[in-house]
C-alpha cells in the first residue's frame, strides 16, 4: 500500500467505498480501521488490490512575468494612523473627488483607494 493507490473498502454499514492512500487516509490509519473492524476488504478478501492512481498531466510552466518597477512613495501620502479627515482631504485631491464624497467612506475604503 503506498500513496496514491486507490482501495476498495467496505464500511461498517456494509457500503462500499473508494479511499486514496495519503492525506488524510494514511495507510497508518487505513491498517488501523482494517485491524480494529471498522473497514475490510469486499468479499473477505486480506489483501489490497491497490489500483494505481492516474498520473496528473504535467502543469504547463506559466510565463514568467516581467518584475512591477517599484512606485515612488508619495510624500503628500497620510501615514495610516493619521485621522480620517487627512485622507479625506489626500482622497480628494488625488482621485478627483469633492471632500464631501470621500467623507461617506470610512478611512479604511479611503486607504484602499490609493492603496
Amino acid at each position: 500500500m503506498r500513496d496514491g493507490d486507490k482501495l476498495k473498502l467496505r464500511g461498517p454499514a456494509g457500503a462500499l467505498f473508494v479511499v486514496t492512500v495519503g492525506q488524510p487516509f494514511t495507510k497508518e490509519l487505513i491498517e488501523a480501521r482494517i485491524a480494529r473492524g471498522e473497514w475490510s476488504y469486499p468479499n473477505g478478501e486480506n489483501a489490497p488490490a491497490p489500483q494505481k492512481a492516474k498520473a496528473k498531466p504535467a502543469a504547463k510552466p506559466e510565463p514568467e512575468k516581467a518584475p512591477t518597477p517599484a512606485r515612488e512613495p508619495d510624500p503628500d501620502r497620510p501615514a495610516a494612523s493619521a485621522p480620517k479627515s487627512e485622507w479625506v482631504a489626500y482622497v480628494a485631491r488625488t482621485q478627483h473627488m469633492s471632500r464631501e464624497d470621500a467623507a461617506n467612506y470610512t478611512k479604511a475604503d479611503l486607504i484602499d483607494m490609493v492603496s
